[in-house]
């Protein structure tokens, strides 16, 4: 009969730790589930493209007729084909004041990308290269506020350790704060 209690307390603790377990899997696999799903809406919205030449969609002749042409060079200045183009040439350096580098230092990651308010959460959007241990991306970004994070291997979403500001996400983590002026 003691046996019999025995065998009955373990099933239960194993019905009831099995089933904390699957409930407190299946909130990520939601979560993973809802990004992969945003993922591939994006990847749909990008793929969808017009022609510029002849208004179809994902035109193959087209694209090979541009693969033939040879490129040439732009000597002026795109904006307003002035060659010398101080105030165009102007814009561009303020452009270049909003570069922002991010760094995240990881030696045992084999990949890394930068997700933020700035890329939809993307994370295939801004991969990382690593330098002497070092992930880094640089972006183009416009005067604001934006929130980010750095996901690691596929699988860990890590705030930026090295910036000060934080605020909660809506997973009861948290994301990293850059502004850019």
């Amino acid at each position: 009969m003691k046996f019999l209690r025995f065998v009955w307390k373990l099933f239960v603790m194993a019905a009831v730790f099995g089933v904390g377990y699957i409930v407190g899997r299946e909130h990520s696999f939601e979560e993973e589930e809802q990004w992969e799903a945003e993922n591939r809406k994006n990847n749909e919205n990008s793929e969808k493209k017009e022609c510029a030449e002849c208004s179809e969609k994902n035109c193959n002749e087209c694209k090979e007729e541009a693969k033939a042409e040879p490129v040439e060079e732009k000597t002026a200045c795109a904006e307003c084909a002035d060659k010398n183009c101080a105030e165009c040439e102007e814009n561009s350096e303020k452009k270049n004041q909003n570069k922002v580098t991010f760094e995240f230092e990881n030696e045992k990651a084999t990949k890394v990308a930068l997700v933020g308010s700035f890329n939809n959460w993307n994370k295939d959007a801004d991969p990382m290269v690593k330098e002497n241990n070092v992930w880094k991306c640089s972006k183009q970004l416009e005067p604001g506020t934006y929130e980010y994070q750095f996901v690691v291997d596929d699988t860990d979403w890590v705030v930026d350790s090295k910036c000060e500001t934080t605020v909660n996400n809506k997973y009861e983590g948290k994301n990293s704060v850059i502004v850019v002026k």
